[in-house]
């Protein structure tokens, strides 16, 4: 007589090989966390918002001042801080200018003036004379401590534009 053996096999993974698998998907995840350094890519994306906030409030400034629509008074140093009224483009933001009377300001150009993406420590800061003007912006990453000691201004500390680099001194 032939034996028969009814083996039941069980088919699913051990306890064990279930925690082999989520020790080496953890390591793996640390590893890809360590490489793609999220909090240097959130000061980069940062640094890139103030980068094309400088360049658009330049243009908007320098077409308001060609098309009369302002025209620049002694000012600041002033900071883009969380007060009322922050970002309103009448002159009365933390960019101040003189708007001629029947003209509207910076609104032709600009809905309203952009702020630091932190706005806490890193602000935005303007200064002006009768004809010139200097916007500073503090960048985080260090990639771009170059971008802000060579970009023409007095401060190694600041992104300085504007049509004076001088304007802003470094202990304002």
């Amino acid at each position: 007589m032939k034996e028969q053996f009814n083996m039941n096999k069980q088919k699913g993974f051990t306890l064990v090989e279930l925690l082999v698998v989520i020790a080496i998907v953890a390591v793996l995840a640390g590893a890809v966390l360590i490489a793609i350094n999220p909090q240097a890519l959130i000061q980069k994306s940062r640094d890139s918002k103030r980068l094309q906030d400088m360049d658009t409030l330049v243009k908007a400034i320098n077409l308001s001042l060609a098309d009369g629509e302002i025209t620049l008074a002694v000012a600041g140093p002033l900071s883009s801080g969380m007060g009322a009224g922050a970002q309103d483009v009448d002159g009365t933001g933390w960019v101040t200018f003189t708007v001629p009377v029947g003209k509207t300001g910076l609104s032709k150009f600009i809905p309203a003036l952009p702020l630091d993406p932190l706005n806490t420590t890193n602000l935005y800061t303007f200064q002006s004379t009768l004809t010139d003007y200097e916007i500073n912006a503090v960048l985080e990453h260090a990639d771009n401590t170059a971008k802000m000691s060579l970009d023409g201004g007095d401060s190694v500390g600041a992104y300085e534009v504007g049509t004076s680099l001088g304007i802003i001194t470094s202990g304002s």
